[in-house]
């Protein structure tokens, strides 16, 4: 059934009145959907999925093993960026209850309810923040950063995909966005990017970089290069990445 929606989603979009039925659709489905819907009457920059489709702990696996290569202790800070509304960061506590989570969304309704959470959890070492960007973090802050179903858009995924992924997402902002989560990552930190519909390795700063993980993704999604061009039959497990640490520099002495 899924993939008969998929393959007829090009044309349903032409049928006069579609948006219109669409959006009244997404305001009464779910809280999920009401926040996109609100959110794409002004559709901010660097918006990348508009859906915010979570669920807790969907990452077992890979939060298992970021866990074991970084610790657990209180000194440890960790991002969720694209957290949606927090499932990821409050799943992230169970791994790591004595980190800082921060978690960031451009959609300002899912911040809102992420902040409510913590409210009621009443969780210190928690903070949400509405932004499509690491532009406000500061430099070498974090010890990981998880951007989980981020760096893709629904539209893209139909049977079969668009030839290119522009205008809904651009390599050029993937490579942007990617470069700054890379800048407030500390040296020997971990980047995680799952279900995303670029490679990470197609960037400039994937060099500053070497692959601690890969998953065999169970439904892949479609690819697209650094051109936004279809990558044809295009499978990519790297989904785990550390970031180098700076070669030490050696100190010469000379005798007197």
């Amino acid at each position: 059934m899924q993939a008969l929606i998929m393959r007829w989603k090009p044309r349903l979009r032409k049928v006069p009145g579609y948006r219109a039925a669409r959006f009244i659709y997404r305001l009464v489905k779910s809280m999920e959907s009401r926040n996109m819907a609100l959110l794409m009457l002004r559709p901010p920059k660097r918006l990348y999925q508009p859906c915010g489709t979570t669920s807790a702990d969907r990452y077992p696996a890979v939060c298992q093993y970021v866990r074991e290569s970084i610790g657990a202790g209180a000194r440890v800070r960790v991002l969720s960026f694209g957290c949606s509304t927090g499932e990821e960061v409050f799943s992230l506590r169970n791994y790591f209850p004595q980190a800082d989570l921060v978690g960031l969304d451009i959609n300002p309704f899912n911040i809102a309810v992420c902040r409510f959470r913590r409210l009621m959890a009443g969780d210190q070492r928690m903070r949400f923040a509405v932004a499509g960007s690491t532009a406000g973090e500061s430099t070498g802050s974090y010890d990981a950063i998880f951007a989980m179903a981020v760096f893709r858009h629904g539209d893209l995924n139909t049977s079969p995909p668009p030839p290119k992924s522009d205008p809904l997402i651009r390599f050029a902002d993937f490579e942007r966005s990617v470069a700054d989560l890379a800048r407030v990552l500390k040296p020997g930190g971990l980047l995680v990017i799952q279900y995303a519909m670029f490679r990470f390795g197609d960037t400039r700063v994937a060099g500053a970089f070497e692959t601690a993980l890969s998953v065999k993704p169970d439904n892949p999604d479609p690819f697209y290069d650094r051109d936004d061009c279809l990558l044809a039959d295009t499978e990519y497990s790297e989904v785990v990445f550390r970031k180098r640490t700076p070669a030490a520099k050696t100190i010469q002495y000379t005798s007197r």
